[in-house]
């Protein structure tokens, strides 16, 4: 990667002593000279035989030649070349520094001769006021070269930014580093050169210089530029960290730079905001040639579905620096169109591959053949992988989805009617692909309660993480949550009837009296067959998951009620048939407390199973527990933990 010069020059603030201007090499070099030459001039004297020529020169028909300098204004115009001569005695940067009630006089006969010699500039013939030219050139150049210390006299901070220290604001000393007098000072500085017809100027002197402070500010961030070739070449876990930091810089340039740029600008160039807003353009464009080049360059690698919240970052940096651009009520967007266009172009194919993206997640939800079961009927990684994406995306992107769906052309889907947002349509688009695919899944489950528990759990959960995300169940909508709930109660209900249905078929009292009694001998085979049952359907679910507490509360809930019943009433009518005999225990196996509880332990899953090894493990060291140890150990065989 080429690298951009992150070491700053520490003495770019070195006054530029060779002004390109007029530059007087007659500098006198005695202090006292600046009072000395202000006691000769009465500004108020010098103000008004000014304004009076100025008038004077307007009531002349006759412009071929223009009169000669009134003798007032000769020595005016020497005691003004005095002044400059004792200024440029002093070092560039503090001759105003002050700005006392001399400066500003000063100034202000600067501006004077400027209305002067705009004023004899009417005439064809303007040789006699060659004097007044040659000074106010020499003033100008004075100024001019003021004018750039100053601006290169800032206290801007240089140290280097690493990832995550970029700071929101800045304190107006900390950028762009000029105190309240010196502003003030070039706003007076800018006005005079203007009014003097000295426009380009001091627009080029403010350009260059501001141009120079900005780049610094950029390389602060040791941002690495990067090209096709090094992308092509590069891992996306080498990219990741040059995403994160352009991120920070276009946001810093967007929140901090352009803003302070802007206000400096606009008070400096108070009185003239269409000049200034001329040279912001150049300097924004400065700021954002930089910028471009590498979102231009990573998304044509067409980066995958994984990659969208980066992505979605970029985009809203450069919406940020768009908006950023043209936030002031001075410009026009015809002043910016250019500018506009280039962070447009780039912006609307940043948006074109999070489009993509999304699409790459369906094909990538629909495509997913793994056929692996996942142990108990869990939540199957993808559901966790989907539901997590996309609860991501609306937790930190919802607005800027929105914006960007509704701004990008997406296919038509005739057969998909809603009436929210786009994003709406993409959202579903995702959940009905997943939805598929897990009915596909579920297929896989031999057995089919355990089907139904695959499907209950996943579908749970997608309805549990859109309720519980408000802005995602805004945008779904509450119809689409009611369908939901009725897919995981089918479910369930088609769980019970699979599971719980066959086993109460051994409780019913048709077919048990014989002859108008109870038989002893259906009785017997009704007892053993429920019992058979019911311990094969405690040992197979009590490892099954039912991860959600709610669920999980309302599933035992809803077993019990229907089980319990059942067997209290039929243990109730039919165990004086076995009282007296010796084997009542081998046909009434359990109490109806007994099922009640041992249903309470359906559905813990493995890992409470593998808590109590453990637990069984560590007492067996002191050989307390070694039945119990044995006993869990087949259980585990059992159910294929080992």
């Amino acid at each position: 990667m080429e690298k951009i010069n992150s070491s700053i020059t520490k003495n770019r603030r070195k006054p530029n002593l060779d002004s390109p201007k007029l530059r007087d090499n007659n500098v006198v070099d005695n202090d006292n000279d600046r009072d000395e030459s202000w006691s000769h001039l009465d500004h108020d004297q010098f103000s008004v035989a000014v304004d009076g020529l100025i008038d004077d020169l307007s009531t002349i028909d006759d412009k071929s030649t223009a009169p000669k300098l009134p003798d007032i204004m000769d020595t005016c115009v020497k005691n003004i070349e005095s002044m400059i001569k004792m200024y440029n005695s002093i070092k560039p940067g503090i001759r105003f520094a002050k700005i006392t009630k001399e400066d500003e006089c000063f100034i202000d006969a600067v501006r004077r001769l400027s209305k002067l010699k705009t004023a004899s500039d009417e005439f064809s013939d303007t040789r006699s006021f060659n004097t007044v030219k040659q000074v106010l050139q020499l003033a100008i150049a004075l100024m001019e070269d003021e004018f750039r210390a100053i601006l290169q006299d800032s206290n801007a901070p240089l140290d280097t930014i690493t990832i995550g220290d970029a700071p929101e604001t800045y304190d107006e000393d900390e950028f762009p580093g000029y105190s309240k007098e010196n502003v003030i000072l070039m706003n007076k500085i800018v006005s005079t050169m203007i009014l003097a017809g000295y426009e380009y100027e001091c627009s080029q002197a403010y350009s260059v210089i501001r141009k120079d402070e900005l780049n610094n500010q950029i390389k602060r961030f040791e941002f690495d530029k990067v090209s096709m070739e090094d992308v092509h070449k590069s891992r996306w876990v080498s990219l990741e960290p040059d995403i994160t930091r352009w991120v920070r810089l276009t946001n810093h340039c967007s929140r901090v730079l352009i803003v302070a740029e802007r206000t400096l600008g606009e008070t400096i160039f108070s009185d003239h905001l269409s000049v200034f807003n001329g040279i912001l353009i150049n300097l924004i464009r400065v700021i954002t040639t930089s910028l471009l080049e590498f979102p231009t360059t990573v998304v044509m690698e067409k980066p995958k579905a994984k990659r969208l919240f980066k992505f979605l970052d970029i985009y809203e940096s450069i919406c940020d620096l768009s908006a950023t651009v043209v936030c002031s009520d001075d410009v026009t967007l015809e002043d910016y169109s250019d500018l506009i266009s280039e962070i447009s172009v780039v912006k609307d194919s940043i948006a074109k591959v999070v489009v993509n993206m999304f699409n790459d997640l369906k094909h990538s939800v629909s495509n997913d053949t793994n056929k692996a079961q996942i142990q108990g009927g869990a939540v199957h990684p993808l559901t966790r992988y989907v539901m997590g994406y996309i609860k991501c995306a609306f937790d930190d992107y919802q607005n800027t989805l929105e914006c960007l769906f509704r701004h990008v052309k997406l296919d038509d889907n005739p057969s998909l009617d809603i009436e929210n947002s786009s994003l709406s349509k993409q959202l579903l688009d995702v959940i009905e692909q997943l939805d598929t695919n897990l009915e596909t899944k579920s297929t896989h489950y031999k057995d089919p309660s355990l089907r139904y528990i695959f499907l209950m759990n996943n579908n749970r959960f997608i309805l549990q993480i859109v309720k519980e995300t408000t802005e995602m169940k805004q945008v779904i909508g509450d119809n689409w949550c009611r369908r939901k709930s009725s897919d995981v109660r089918n479910y369930h209900k088609s769980y019970q009837r699979e599971t719980w249905t066959k086993l109460l078929q051994w409780l019913t009292q048709e077919g048990v009296n014989v002859n108008g009694k109870p038989s002893r001998r259906v009785l017997k085979e009704r007892f053993k067959n429920f019992n058979a049952m019911f311990d094969e359907i405690h040992k197979t679910q009590s490892t099954w998951i039912v991860s959600d507490a709610q669920l999980l509360s309302e599933m035992r809930v809803s077993i019990n009620a229907v089980v319990s019943p059942a067997y209290r009433s039929f243990v109730g009518r039919y165990k004086p048939q076995f009282e007296g005999g010796k084997s009542i225990d081998k046909y009434i196996k359990y109490q109806p407390e007994d099922i009640e509880s041992l249903i309470e332990s359906l559905f813990e899953g493995t890992e409470k199973v593998e808590t109590q090894l453990n637990a069984i493990h560590a007492l067996s060291t002191v050989k307390q527990t070694t039945g119990a140890f044995k006993n869990l150990l087949k259980t585990y065989k059992n159910v294929g933990l080992m």
